[in-house]
């Protein structure tokens, strides 16, 4: 798979401090665990008073701003958003874009805060996970209910039917991971969704076979 603080340090940044940029096993920064915790304040002085890397990437290429978008605290968001040295659509070895993240959340706030930057949803990782996948598997049924319902949503229903790297649905792995009510709403929503677009077909079959009838009459 995510705008500047009012508490935005001023002035010149200072040197980077040897400690700012240094990383765990996985290569993850100070500034990293901050935005994934959402503490903007020291978010704001790391980049600004320590001149932390904005754009640093753990071993798996994730970024702080994805850590942010784990976490779900948008004025932290908002914070690297505003960065010109961060890209909001930056993927991960994996191809998990900003939307894999948001899902896997199941904050909808940050979902919504997302699609109104533009995200694109639909986006499918390596493994052939999207958004559904991440919140069914988590059983974030707040998230999925936008995600695939919600008027101002994506309406990502052809996710519903989209078999990963393994040849499971969204709802096979919510039930594999034991979200058994979750399981049972995708594959009760994805059995309307096909018969809704089977009528739909029907609907213009007909049609056109009367249209023919007409003619030829």
């Amino acid at each position: 798979m995510p705008p500047r603080d009012p508490t935005e340090a001023t002035g010149s940044p200072r040197a980077s401090h040897p400690q700012v940029g240094q990383a765990n096993k996985d290569g993850r920064t100070a500034l990293m665990w901050a935005c994934k915790n959402g503490e903007v304040q020291v978010v704001t002085e790391l980049i600004h008073q320590y001149a932390a890397d904005v754009s640093a990437r753990m071993k798996d290429d994730s970024t702080a701003f994805d850590w942010a978008v784990l976490g779900g605290h948008i004025p932290t968001m908002e914070l690297l958003a505003a960065h010109p040295d961060v890209d909001i659509r930056a993927l991960n070895k994996f191809g998990c874009a900003a939307v894999q993240w948001a899902a896997a959340s199941g904050n909808v706030g940050t979902c919504r805060w997302l699609h109104s930057k533009g995200i694109d949803f639909s986006h499918i990782n390596h493994a052939g996970h999207g958004a559904v996948v991440k919140a069914a598997w988590k059983g974030h049924d707040d998230a999925l209910r936008w995600l695939l319902t919600d008027p101002e949503g994506p309406a990502l229903t052809a996710q519903l039917h989209t078999l990963d790297l393994d040849s499971l649905s969204a709802a096979q792995l919510a039930r594999n991971n034991g979200n058994e009510s979750t399981a049972d709403w995708l594959e009760g929503l994805a059995r309307e969704d096909l018969h809704q677009k089977n009528g739909a077909v029907h609907s213009v079959t007909d049609g056109a076979v009367v249209e023919c009838e007409v003619r030829e009459r």
